[in-house]
């Protein structure tokens, strides 16, 4: 079964939090997640879903047959009174469970604490002068759980949800409305050097914060720092500034890194070419 891929503005994304595990640990697709962490959304040190997808990740996913892409024309629609009605039902669900687990906790708390309770009661039963008060602990806990009071729904967690539940129309729609395009002769060369890689073995991200176009890993990036950092050439013809080639080889040494000069040959494969800093040369 293939996994939906939702595009917006040429840009695909993973609204599925078991379709985001299974494109990090079976196909090593990193994107990269822009969403805010609903437990923690005051900050931007961690990112929850959605994970946009570079286009490069994208076309490999549709080219091996992993992931269909498909746009939502209606999404922005007004919602019918059926469609309403379904959302209220489901947040009336999402409450009736919340405070169903509320009550259950709070039956679990008493119940560790009858003793404590019960040992309160009597000892103020005895400041009363009453000494022969039988107290039955499964009739005062029953009596505990009854004072229990519904929390109203103000006080509720609100059920925000990260994929669309409710049956939309969708379109089928193909790589060629991916931005930036990964057709055009410097997207298909992106694309070739990117899927050469991937078929390597490796983890790859953009490198767009480190002045290259991919971070190359051995491994899932939250265990392993990057090894190289790649730069695209559209063809071996293409000329650069001396003084860029230098700044870039200086980089990769700056952050400790390999820097790598891509391109395709001739023949249509991929060629790299690294560029080693060696400060023991001198004139």
């Amino acid at each position: 079964m293939t996994i939906p891929l939702y595009v917006e503005s040429g840009v695909a994304y993973v609204w599925n939090s078991n379709d985001w595990y299974t494109l990090r640990t079976e196909y090593r697709i990193c994107g990269a997640l822009i969403g805010t962490v609903p437990a923690y959304p005051r900050q931007n040190e961690f990112s929850g879903l959605p994970m946009a997808l570079m286009s490069e990740e994208t076309a490999l996913l549709v080219d091996k047959g992993i992931c269909e892409l498909f746009e939502l024309p209606t999404i922005t629609d007004k919602l019918t009174q059926q469609e309403v009605e379904e959302i209220k039902s489901e947040e009336q669900r999402v409450f009736q469970e919340q405070m169903k687990e509320l009550k259950k906790r709070k039956v679990e708390q008493m119940s560790q604490k009858i003793d404590i309770i019960i040992a309160g009661k009597r000892q103020k039963l005895l400041s009363k002068g009453i000494t022969d008060a039988n107290l039955d602990k499964n009739l005062l806990l029953q009596e505990e759980i009854n004072k229990l009071q519904p929390l109203p729904p103000a006080q509720l967690l609100v059920h925000l949800p990260t994929e669309h539940y409710i049956d939309i129309e969708k379109k089928h729609v193909g790589v060629d409305i991916l931005k930036p395009s990964i057709l055009e002769n410097f997207g298909a060369t992106r694309y070739a050097i990117f899927k050469d890689l991937w078929e390597r073995g490796h983890h790859i991200t953009s490198g767009s914060k480190f002045s290259s176009d991919f971070l190359v890993y051995p491994g899932d990036p939250v265990k392993f720092h990057a090894m190289y950092m790649v730069r695209c050439l559209c063809d071996q013809t293409t000329s650069f500034c001396p003084l860029s080639l230098v700044a870039y080889g200086r980089l990769s040494v700056a952050v400790n890194k390999i820097a790598i000069l891509a391109s395709r040959n001739s023949y249509g494969k991929v060629d790299y070419q690294t560029l080693q800093w060696h400060d023991s040369i001198h004139r």
